[in-house]
């Protein structure tokens, strides 16, 4: 089982609208997809962080015909969460269609970034990845970030760990950082996540600490 970090850029004309719109608005910095659900009515219910005021995207979630519910939280230090539930758009379907294939498993986070592309990271054999990467529909790009074997774990050390801690240290190993040779780098992390290098950095460094500590300590 491999693992692939993408970046998949978009013809303007095939970009998402939301994510045209943050890309336009100066109030609104990044948003992240955390977590979704695909529902057989042809719905999506999907899970946003946002850095930027809420004020603009409630707006245009108002305006769009396509939104059928959202919830937002209030914003705190500068960030926000959206739950929403829309109907599926063409924009929707051909992403989706572009990485639902054979064992493929999109993982969360995907990245929607202010350049027009998006970031994401897949999971599933290596045949199917390159499938995906190699039959794209027109208007999509996607760029090979890193690569590697996919060895997230879990177990009884990863429990002292706090939850950013935890979250840091699986987006670590998602891509690629802890690979022989190095795949990933503390700004991969960081991208993520969505957070600052230095916070990344100092997240590993107190995880790895923690571990180390509880190795030891069981030997």
């Amino acid at each position: 089982m491999k693992y692939a970090r993408l970046r998949v850029a978009h013809d303007a004309d095939r970009r998402h609208p939301m994510h045209a719109f943050e890309m336009r608005h100066d109030d609104i910095e990044r948003a992240t997809l955390c977590h979704w659900n695909a529902v057989l009515d042809g719905t999506n219910a999907m899970v946003f962080r946002v850095r930027g005021d809420p004020d603009p995207f409630r707006a245009k979630l108002d305006a769009r015909t396509a939104t059928v519910a959202y919830a937002l939280t209030e914003a705190v230090d500068g960030v926000f969460y959206c739950c929403v539930r829309d109907r599926a758009t063409d924009a929707d379907r051909r992403y989706i269609d572009a990485f639902a294939r054979g064992t493929l498993v999109v993982v969360p986070p995907v990245a929607f970034e202010p350049d027009g592309t998006t970031r994401l990271t897949v999971v599933g054999t290596a045949s199917d990845i390159e499938a995906a990467v190699e039959s794209l529909p027109a208007g999509m790009r996607a760029t090979v970030e890193s690569v590697g074997p996919y060895r997230r774990r879990a177990g009884a050390p990863a429990s002292r760990l706090t939850d950013r801690q935890r979250e840091t240290v699986a987006a670590a190993v998602d891509c690629g950082y802890y690979d022989s040779p190095r795949a990933g780098s503390v700004a991969d992390v960081a991208a993520a996540l969505d957070i600052a290098p230095g916070t990344a950095a100092e997240h590993l460094r107190k995880a790895e600490a923690t571990l180390m500590r509880r190795a030891v300590d069981t030997r």
